[in-house]
């Protein structure tokens, strides 16, 4: 049996969400950990991943983390519905998106979200709540991250390099879509696509997209396609409810001239 470990908000989590979608994988047991509680923290769950981050997932037992990892293990475990290539050369070029999306994909959305929305919530805590949330983490690149975001906004260098990071991204992403294809890799849809997708999603959800998508036609054609997928849907892919929908886009929107002056003085 299949258990995995999540957070319903959480791009990471959303990759694994989706990818049990693309599978057709029903029978799994899910375990909500709530990461504005500290849930993540649990002393059993930090048995688990040490590190104390969502997702993980269990099978007969044995632990594996890391959300492409996992993607990547399901698609093994599961051979229908292939979401690799079998050219091994194919595969090689979708295995470097994958680490672009995991390395400066991930952390530049990480960044950004603190820094344009997270940042909000938290301030609504007091001194004492977020040190304590804080203490429970045991990354300290994320911790530091978090609170240099939250006490600088767009001015923290982690958020803009992540603007930075996510222009080169989009530039790659054009060239490699403009000669026709549907997917990264070509006809077929396949894991560097789906580890994209709860990055952009939440560039989107706070309002940031168009920075990067008015002015590149194939990767917003690209886009497009990739939001008709049922997995995207059947995942939750994206804030949930109208209000949390409102609440990224309304704390998103103040900061959107700011993070295109910004990006415009690094390019």
């Amino acid at each position: 049996m299949l258990e995995l470990y999540f957070y319903e908000n959480s791009v990471c989590s959303e990759r694994v969400l989706m990818t049990l979608a693309e599978k057709g994988i029903d029978d799994w047991i899910g375990h909500h950990l709530d990461l504005f509680r500290g849930e993540e923290a649990n002393h059993e769950y930090l048995k688990l991943n040490p590190k104390g981050q969502v997702p993980t997932l269990v099978h007969h037992g044995q632990v594996i983390r890391e959300s492409s990892i996992i993607c990547d293990y399901l698609d093994d475990l599961h051979p229908n519905n292939p979401l690799k290539p079998d050219d091994t050369i194919d595969r090689a070029h979708m295995r470097e998106w994958v680490k672009e999306a995991d390395e400066a994909g991930f952390q530049g959305v990480a960044s950004l979200s603190f820094a344009a929305v997270f940042r909000e919530k938290l301030s609504k805590k007091t001194e004492e709540e977020r040190n304590k949330l804080w203490a429970g983490q045991t990354d300290l690149l994320r911790t530091y991250r978090q609170k240099t975001c939250f006490n600088d906004g767009l001015e923290s260098p982690y958020a803009i390099i992540a603007l930075a990071a996510w222009e080169g991204i989009f530039v790659a992403l054009e060239k490699a879509l403009c000669d026709q294809r549907n997917w990264i890799i070509g006809d077929q849809f396949t894991l560097a696509d789906l580890n994209f997708a709860p990055l952009i999603a939440r560039l989107e959800a706070i309002g940031f997209l168009d920075i990067w998508l008015d002015h590149r036609p194939c990767s917003a054609d690209w886009w497009r396609r990739l939001k008709t997928r049922t997995s995207f849907a059947d995942a939750n892919v994206g804030p949930g409810d109208r209000e949390e929908q409102e609440d990224f886009a309304r704390e998103g929107s103040k900061y959107l001239d700011q993070a295109r002056r910004i990006l415009q003085e690094v390019s």
